[in-house]
């Protein structure tokens, strides 16, 4: 992959691909199948917020991590599919990432159809970051009675981005998806998990993979019910977190939970 020679292209077990970082050598998306991950644990979360109303026809994304972009495809699709909008705003720390997912759909192509359609419209934001302007929205889909799908990238520290962000700007479904607590600590700590809690509408819903216990705690100290994920290939259950109802935890964990949620915060 001419171009991108730090980070590392790999297939998954969907035929999508995805990168391994150079240091630390964790994938961007699990090798389970990145596309179906994309799909599973987080596009699944639209149908679902969905089902509660939305006003206006329009879905209001906070993406944690562009990475390839593979989320926000996924999202795109899920929007269609309800016959909602996409107003998706996308937090990256490494433009690389999206640089060199640029790259990799060049060789191999993308991973669907809606991959196409946003790689496009990060490719010209990306140009536009170039010239100085990295928070530029950008038509990636045109839906019929509801107006335009918008992305928005930002770059930059997500610890500073988020609360950077018009203050009365409130999200729908998040999409956790930074590398693992073990390798970037930063943006599982409480304090952030509690900035992105705020920035929750009141029936908004989470998703991450991970399932880390000391995550969990901080999303129950943060105000948020935690439950249960879904399982993607091999992989384990997720976290899915919400004012509102999530599927529940098994029950040695909720109450492991609970007495978190007494406990003060570190």
């Amino acid at each position: 992959m001419n171009g991108a020679p730090s980070w590392r292209p790999a297939r998954t077990d969907d035929g999508s691909w995805t990168l391994l970082h150079p240091l630390h050598g964790e994938a961007c998306h699990s090798l389970a199948g990145a596309l179906t991950q994309a799909r599973e644990r987080y596009a699944s979360q639209i149908a679902a917020r969905a089902a509660d109303g939305l006003a206006g026809g329009r879905l209001r994304l906070l993406d944690i991590g562009t990475g390839l972009a593979l989320n926000l495809s996924a999202a795109l699709e899920a929007c269609e599919s309800q016959g909602l909008a996409l107003e998706a705003v996308s937090l990256e720390w490494d433009l690389e990432v999206p640089r060199s997912a640029l790259l990799l759909a060049r060789e191999h192509g993308p991973a669907s159809p809606a991959h196409a359609r946003v790689l496009a419209a990060l490719e010209r934001v990306l140009a536009a970051a170039a010239e100085g302007a990295p928070e530029l929205p950008l038509e990636i889909a045109t839906l019929a009675g509801h107006g335009a799908s918008t992305l928005r990238l930002v770059a930059g520290d997500a610890r500073a981005t988020l609360p950077a962000l018009d203050p009365g700007l409130a999200f729908d479904v998040v999409f956790l998806d930074p590398f693992s607590p073990r390798v970037d600590p930063p943006l599982w700590e409480e304090p952030f998990l509690a900035e992105v809690a705020r920035r929750m509408a009141p029936l908004a819903r989470l998703s991450t993979y991970t399932t880390s216990m000391r995550v969990r705690s901080g999303l129950v100290r943060a105000g948020l019910a935690v439950g249960a994920g879904p399982r993607v290939g091999r992989k384990a259950e997720g976290t899915l977190a919400s004012r509102g109802t999530v599927p529940p935890l098994a029950g040695r964990i909720q109450r492991r939970l609970e007495r978190a949620r007494l406990r003060p915060a570190p």
